[in-house]
């Protein structure tokens, strides 16, 4: 908490900072569009808040961070705190520990993350993937991911075989056999988008 209030407060002398048993919230005033943490004050105030947390922790422990949207009255301080709520935990179901996401730099996932019921999303991805939804199963779990790089590469045969290092007859014996699994996705623009919707909230287990 104290490396977060001296590098808040280095940035904005005005900002507020407290520290709870689990998180640091802090509020900094912002000028103009929404931060970057690519680059500009907020990257740089991450930076130093990090470095200073390394200096004075006696353990070693990461933090993940968040931050919501700008907002222009108090009032939508719960709003953009629940942001980055949403932020900090989609940021380190992808990416781990020490994370940092923006809401509105989460793209689909920030849709996903609205959806009030988890379990509705369990059953979408039970419902879509079916077998492959499980992790019991390696060789499920490899077609699995033989069906997500097949996906990402708009089912480009070739470029699949290459990343998976398949023979190109071998991966066209596994697309028959995830179509056979799943249904005709090589066709179905509308199945591949479940597909890949299903697969994202599969990145997102445990929020």
């Amino acid at each position: 908490a104290a490396a977060w209030a001296a590098a808040v407060r280095r940035h904005d002398r005005g900002a507020a900072v407290a520290s709870f048993a689990h998180e640091v919230v802090a509020v900094v005033g912002a000028d103009g569009d929404d931060p970057d943490l690519d680059g500009g004050p907020v990257h740089t105030l991450l930076k130093e808040a990090a470095a200073l947390f390394a200096e004075h922790s006696s353990v070693r422990r990461t933090f993940s961070t968040g931050i919501g949207r700008t907002v222009v009255s108090p009032s939508r301080l719960p709003e953009a705190y629940e942001q980055a709520l949403k932020s900090v935990r989609v940021g380190r179901q992808l990416h781990g520990d020490g994370a940092r996401a923006h809401f509105d730099q989460l793209g689909v996932y920030r849709l996903l993350s609205l959806v009030p019921d988890p379990e509705e999303l369990h059953a979408f991805v039970r419902e879509t993937l079916g077998d492959l939804a499980a992790d019991d199963e390696p060789e499920l779990v490899d077609l699995r991911r033989t069906l997500q790089v097949l996906l990402e590469t708009n089912l480009n045969v070739a470029e699949t075989a290459r990343r998976l290092h398949f023979h190109y007859n071998t991966l066209r014996y596994r697309i028959g056999k995830l179509e056979r699994l799943l249904g005709p996705f090589t066709e179905d623009a509308h199945l591949r988008l479940n597909l890949t919707l299903a697969l994202h909230v599969l990145r997102m287990r445990g929020i």
